[in-house]
């Protein structure tokens, strides 16, 4: 009996099918729309999370307490509690561990000035936490005293080339204080915030302004790893010592935890939107399919098909549509979602909209089968349901009303 009604269903489906296609093209669309907001939503903070990770702050950081609410140097790690943290994190289990200290400045080409972040770092320790050196586009990385690896960006903006020399200008412990290097290398910025980073070594920029401290030591942890469980490790290692904290990748990237914290809930709006469109398609074709053919079904009733076979036809034919339209739309959204996760989406037009928060020049999509799953449960579900009432409607039908009616 299943197997008739299937092939009847079936067979009603594409005697209208122009009805037909657009019910699948409702459920398709709908289908497509949920897997490409899910799959772009989560990419969007995956390449997020991955760049600061890989290009910029590593896991997280161990700085001092009053450095979060005053980012400065006179607010830096003292070279004792310096010790005492690198001690400390000795201990874990971690692939890299990078004192630095920034500090505001100016850099002045022949050409002219641009506002820079200097980062001195030990270069060594720098490599094994991030990965910049991967970047360089033209020169070399690091090797000694007295070298700079500057951006494309500022590379550009200021007309710099490789050897050149630039002056560094930096507020130090005693005042303004200016320094000459030698431009090493350029690096491809991977995220707006990175476009007006500069890199020099640690002993440089202690010297040039006079600072002895760090501002921050950034560790990077295995693949893998629990970000929470070693933040929270580190805690306990530094419980007892005054005026060092442990920042975690939250605490560096505020606007991260917005993003998060806020994108399931702008979501709901627009999958009720799409739930109520795919649902109302679906319903409203439905049930112009029952009233157009009241007559028929009047008919059929009449010859001995029982009202609830009616019924559960009309149902397996919204079913069909749904199953038809999902297969298609969500197919197509989720062979989208897999191009996007390997080529990317470039948005380095649009970067200077994301001002400093750290929003990569390339994001990379998220592919998860649990999207199936939730545009089948929001789309296929509501369309469904929409599908009741047209049902109930043929249920209640009365062979002699339906073909007078007819």
């Amino acid at each position: 009996m299943n197997g008739m009604i299937a092939r009847i269903a079936w067979r009603n489906l594409w005697r209208h099918p122009q009805r037909t296609i657009l019910m699948i093209a409702t459920v398709g669309v709908g289908s497509l729309v949920i897997l490409v907001l899910f799959g772009l939503t989560d990419g969007v903070l995956g390449s997020m999370t991955a760049t600061q990770i890989d290009w910029n702050q590593g896991n997280f950081q161990v700085r001092s307490a009053n450095y979060a609410d005053d980012p400065i140097p006179e607010n830096a790690l003292s070279p004792a509690q310096v010790a005492i943290a690198m001690d400390a994190l000795a201990t874990m289990e971690t692939v890299g561990i990078s004192p630095r200290i920034e500090v505001t400045g100016m850099l002045r080409s022949a050409y002219g000035t641009d506002g820079v972040m200097i980062r001195g770092v030990n270069a060594d320790f720098e490599q094994a936490v991030t990965h910049l050196d991967q970047l360089v586009i033209e020169g070399t990385y690091l090797t000694a005293p007295g070298q700079i690896l500057i951006s494309d960006i500022v590379a550009v903006d200021l007309d710099i080339r490789i050897g050149e020399r630039v002056v560094v200008l930096a507020i130090g412990a005693e005042g303004a204080e200016s320094k000459a290097f030698t431009v090493t290398g350029l690096f491809q910025s991977p995220s707006s915030d990175l476009e007006h980073m500069t890199l020099a070594s640690m002993d440089d920029v202690q010297a040039m302004t006079g600072f002895e401290g760090t501002t921050s030591i950034a560790v990077s942890l295995p693949r893998g790893s629990s970000d929470s469980r070693a933040v929270t490790q580190a805690r306990e290692l530094l419980a007892g010592h005054e005026g060092i904290a442990v920042a975690d990748y939250f605490d560096l990237n505020p606007f991260a935890r917005f993003m998060i914290a806020g994108s399931t809930i702008k979501m709901i709006p627009f999958v009720i939107m799409i739930s109520l469109m795919a649902g109302f398609g679906v319903a409203n074709t439905a049930f112009y399919s029952v009233l157009e053919r009241t007559r028929e079904f009047g008919v059929m009733t009449a010859v001995g098909m029982s009202r609830k076979l009616l019924a559960r036809m009309v149902l397996v034919e919204s079913t069909i549509v749904a199953a038809i339209g999902f297969i298609l739309g969500g197919g197509l959204g989720y062979w989208g979602l897999v191009y996007l996760s390997k080529a990317g989406w470039d948005i380095s037009s649009m970067t200077d909209m994301a001002g400093s928060v750290g929003l990569p020049r390339v994001i990379y999509a998220s592919t998860s089968g649990w999207y199936w799953a939730a545009a089948l449960s929001v789309v296929v579900f509501t369309a469904l349901a929409a599908a009741w009432y047209p049902a109930r409607r043929v249920n209640q039908l009365e062979p002699v009303t339906a073909i007078r009616e007819g």
